[in-house]
């Protein structure tokens, strides 16, 4: 009887055990969003619910342009952050203190679609910027929202490829990063951050680099870049923010990361990796 009793409570563990790891292991659910400056929208019927969610995004139209996806800071609405963004122009630094951007990625004619993945919470609304990516004038912007409920989606984001850390004005974590797969960046610092990936040419060291970096010469720059960059990952806001992007680099070979966020390229937010 002791026996049978065992055996039975080992089957009721096992069991639980099994449908423990299939709820954990539900596909993570994807949610289509169609973006240019002039208009964003979020494909969802209804609240949103909490857990890893891949974002598919696809430009409209032929102007590069970069989308956000952000939580308002507490007592800011929509209307603030607007009129705070209107007011900074080009800048946008003042806004920037407004919100708690969760991901961001850039679109442009090489890569007019773009999927990153990232973990919504539950119970929020979330504020979702469509904004042209453009040197010159004050740029066009979109806004949408939508919410989140208090339900769990019961998904597991899948393993990276690789990781990239931004943490201490740094660039750490994997030193080989995919052509084409998924990398995991992680801002770990209390700041924003970003990483554009500029390919490097033959001989380019880290060193040559840096100081390339620190003398400000754009010509001096042209020379050690051996084509256009890649916007591994557009503006995130600090504290612990992950995004899973989905990336696809135009060629392999020797990159440098950078993040010209507030000078700190000058500072040391830099590093060489490899891509392949």
């Amino acid at each position: 009887m002791r026996r049978a009793k065992a055996a039975l409570l080992g089957t009721i563990v096992a069991v639980g055990a099994g449908a423990a790891i299939a709820v954990a292991q539900q596909p993570v659910p994807t949610v289509a969003v169609s973006a240019a400056p002039a208009a964003v929208a979020v494909q969802a019927a209804g609240s949103l619910a909490a857990g890893p969610t891949r974002f598919d995004i696809t430009r409209q139209g032929n102007t590069d342009v970069g989308v956000y996806v952000a939580l308002l800071n507490q007592g800011v609405s929509l209307p603030e952050l607007q009129a705070a963004i209107v007011r900074d122009g080009r800048n946008g630094e003042s806004a920037l203190g407004l919100v708690w951007i969760q991901a961001s990625v850039s679109l442009s004619a090489s890569e007019p679609r773009h999927a990153v993945t990232f973990n919504l919470r539950p119970g929020l609304t979330y504020v979702v910027l469509a904004e042209a990516d453009t040197e010159r004038g004050t740029p066009q912007r979109s806004f949408t929202t939508f919410t989140t409920s208090g339900q769990a989606n019961g998904a597991a984001a899948p393993a990276a490829a690789a990781t990239v850390r931004m943490q201490g004005l740094r660039f750490r974590g994997s030193s080989t990063l995919p052509r084409q797969g998924v990398v995991r960046v992680e801002n770990r610092d209390g700041v924003p951050h970003f990483a554009i990936a500029f390919p490097l040419r033959k001989g380019v060291t880290a060193r040559r680099f840096g100081r390339v970096l620190r003398g400000n010469n754009e010509r001096a720059f042209g020379r050690v870049i051996a084509g256009e960059p890649y916007g591994l990952q557009n503006v995130i806001s600090g504290g612990n923010i992950v995004n899973d992007q989905e990336v696809r680099f135009a060629k392999a070979g020797r990159y440098a990361l950078v993040c010209f966020f507030n000078g700190h390229e000058r500072l040391g937010m830099y590093r060489v990796v490899t891509v392949r």
